[in-house]
């Protein structure tokens, strides 16, 4: 994703205000997964959060991103009693440093939406071995528990003032196609494909249903640390990129779209706003944030019926 990788693009920001997955993502993940822990392959690992944490549950894994400002916050990171884990700066749909079944599971968290699905999923039959897995996580669209105002100010921002500035065709992959067009379609391959998704109590995602089982992605934070991840978002590095002359009120201006957001969504609620009428500082509010999120797994069969047409893939 080329907002990531830009020179001016904040990673320690990113590594110190993104949440992190929760333990219950690991525990599915692991459940499903069936075959040898030796090889685990990250991909799109960002500042290395899910590739440390998984990093006690196989011999090695290998952190991938595009990204060189990225994998240098992973390093910066990593502790130094770690030592099986490897990061290669590359994009998903080639890995020619990985040889071929020798992939036992490969996780993306945050990540898929940004991939081209067809050469990513020859690339997954190509790397990972006869019963390993494949797995894609994601979540987004904010979601504030029990403050529908706020709510109302955020989904204005993420989709109408900052539609323009999506990058695509990433956001709308998560944001409007539900993570379809990354889903694994080579049945003759992969098999047991698992989809879960998580639908916030105050959303109002018309026509979806939740999953049972599915990952709840939820996160306790101040106002003020909910602004600041915000502007690590994709969408937001591309307006500011857009408008360099709109300075936030931290770099001295008169506000950035960030700033508007927060002072839109004070206004709409009577007890933020009469919290900072008397004096109260606004980055000091409470929020308790769910997210949507899907989870999409896929094991790759141990054996290919054999079939007559010479086409046909083999394992």
């Amino acid at each position: 994703m080329a907002s990531f990788s830009d020179e001016g693009y904040d990673c320690s920001a990113y590594a110190a205000h993104r949440p992190s997955p929760p333990q219950a993502l690991y525990d599915t993940v692991l459940a499903y997964h069936q075959s040898p822990r030796e090889l685990c392959v990250d991909l799109g690992t960002g500042h290395g959060a899910v590739a440390r944490a998984l990093a006690t549950h196989f011999k090695s894994v290998i952190g991938v991103d595009s990204s060189e400002g990225m994998l240098k916050q992973a390093a910066r990171t990593q502790k130094s009693d770690v030592s099986n884990i490897q990061y290669h700066q590359s994009n998903a749909e080639s890995l020619p440093f990985i040889a071929s079944k020798t992939v036992d599971l490969v996780i993306a968290c945050q990540a898929a939406h940004w991939f081209d699905p067809e050469p990513l999923w020859e690339e997954m039959t190509r790397i990972v071995r006869p019963g390993g897995t494949v797995v894609f996580w994601n979540w987004g669209h904010y979601v504030v528990m029990g403050r529908p105002q706020v709510n109302r100010a955020l989904q204005k921002f993420f989709f109408e003032d900052l539609v323009p500035y999506w990058p695509q065709p990433g956001i709308s992959v998560f944001n409007n196609e539900w993570m379809y067009p990354v889903e694994c379609r080579d049945f003759a391959v992969w098999t047991d494909l698992t989809r879960l998704v998580s639908i916030p109590a105050d959303d109002d995602a018309p026509g979806v249903l939740e999953t049972p089982g599915a990952i709840k992605m939820r996160a306790s934070q101040t106002l003020g640390s909910l602004g600041t991840l915000i502007r690590t978002l994709s969408m937001v590095h591309e307006w500011r990129k857009a408008h360099p002359e709109a300075l936030s009120v931290k770099e001295g201006g008169c506000g950035d779209c960030v700033d508007t957001l927060m002072r839109d969504m004070i206004e709409g609620d009577e007890k933020w706003r009469a919290f900072v009428t008397s004096g109260g500082n606004w980055r000091d509010i409470e929020v308790d944030l769910e997210m949507r999120s899907i989870l999409l797994m896929a094991r790759r069969k141990q054996s290919l019926s054999y079939c007559a047409d010479p086409h046909e893939r083999q394992p």
